[in-house]
């Protein structure tokens, strides 16, 4: 079948610069052979993302736009931002037109535009959704709350495919369960592992990488001091202090020079040396690090639980959806939300006992190898994709 005899989908990011959605995407649309369709991405704004996706050849465009949903402290920003999302609105409808676009996929829930455009032109709409949008955590910071954002994925989706069994509680409604799927992140491990041995520099790892969903600042120091605790405890012995790199996955490139001037206002405790890179250099820099900490948030950061499997580190997850990525004491550990003892333990079980910290990074790379490598997702993502398209509703 030839591309232009192919049904046309748009692709409709969150973000240009990461998401775990958009990575996976690029991922599969970047693997050897025929895809049944024909793909176009959108992106709200110039990233890595796009920049990645223009250098794979894949059909690209950029229509400006904001994030529909913001943190609970900018709230006032939503309004804001659905006055100015209008443009991205009637431009992604044209493009639905002109391309004779029969499917609409949606990457993120911080990013109506595309099913809102779908419905405008009577096209099928899917929604791939990562996020946690309820929880004792993380609440949709939405007007309307968490009710009626159900009914707008249910009412704007013939679709809606769910990272995790956390982001779907939500949908436990009939009316929305029955078009809701789960459907567990996946990654392109070939490939992934060919770059790490490409652009590793080989050094032996020292650093610990510290990933934060948001921008909560009591959070990071809190943190940050529970690792100087453990650094200096007189069970770990270093004969420098402890280097740790903050990444900020998501966040806006100014609000994340922000959070750093923040950050470095405070003083930095003992035994510790704190550094800000950009995540622009992995998959390169997970070579650095012996250890990984994640906290998930609105966005789970599921992609860096994948990659830093693969990469070999252990990792300490705090409870969320990216946990259930991650097998307690087999593949990392998973400790409770602010339960800053239980993250100390963990740390402890790796710092002091590197060969230990080995054997959970060996049996990540096993993990996410056999259970969330790209191909087998490759095959239910197209039999779903097939059935939208030849269904009535399709």
């Amino acid at each position: 079948m030839s591309s232009s005899d192919k049904p046309q989908v748009l692709f409709i990011a969150g973000s240009g610069e990461f998401g775990s959605g958009e990575s996976q995407i690029l991922d599969y649309l970047q693997l050897p052979g025929d895809k049944p369709f024909s793909a176009e991405l959108i992106f709200p704004a110039e990233g890595r993302l796009v920049e990645k996706a223009r250098a794979a050849g894949l059909e690209v465009r950029v229509i400006k736009g904001h994030d529909w949903l913001t943190d609970f402290r900018e709230l006032w920003r939503q309004p804001v931002a659905w006055v100015y999302n209008l443009s991205s609105f009637v431009r992604t409808s044209a493009v639905i037109r002109k391309k004779k676009v029969q499917l609409v996929l949606s990457l993120s829930f911080i990013n109506w535009t595309g099913a809102l455009a779908a419905r405008q032109e009577g096209v099928s709409h899917v929604w791939m959704i990562r996020e946690v949008l309820s929880g004792r955590t993380n609440w949709l910071n939405f007007f309307w709350g968490q009710w009626l954002a159900s009914r707008l994925a249910n009412d704007l989706s013939v679709r809606v495919l769910i990272e995790s069994s956390l982001a779907a509680e939500m949908f436990r409604r009939k009316r929305t369960r029955e078009k809701s799927l789960i459907l567990p992140p996946a990654i392109d491990a070939t490939q992934f592992k060919q770059e790490l041995l490409e652009l590793s520099p080989g050094n032996q790892p020292t650093d610990i990488a510290l990933f934060f969903s948001g921008p909560n600042l009591k959070r990071i120091l809190e943190t940050i001091e529970v690792i100087s605790q453990v650094a200096g405890s007189g069970h770990i012995k270093s004969d420098r202090p402890t280097t740790v790199s903050l990444f900020f996955p998501g966040l806006k490139k100014k609000r994340c020079e922000k959070l750093e001037e923040e950050i470095c206002q405070q003083p930095v405790p003992p035994g510790l040396s704190l550094e800000f890179p950009d995540v622009d250099c992995l998959p390169a820099g997970w070579s650095k690090f012996k250890l990984a900490v994640i906290f998930p948030g609105f966005d789970p950061l599921s992609r860096i639980v994948l990659e830093s499997g693969l990469a070999g580190l252990p990792v300490i997850v705090e409870q969320g959806a990216a946990s259930e990525l991650v097998i307690p004491g087999r593949t990392g550990f998973v400790f409770e939300h602010q339960d800053y003892n239980q993250l100390a333990a963990c740390l402890e079980e790796v710092l002091k006992h590197p060969e230990r910290g080995h054997q959970l990074g060996r049996a990540a790379g096993e993990h996410v190898e056999k259970h969330f490598e790209i191909n087998p997702w490759k095959e239910k993502f197209e039999k779903i994709i097939a059935g939208v398209l030849s269904s009535p509703e399709g």
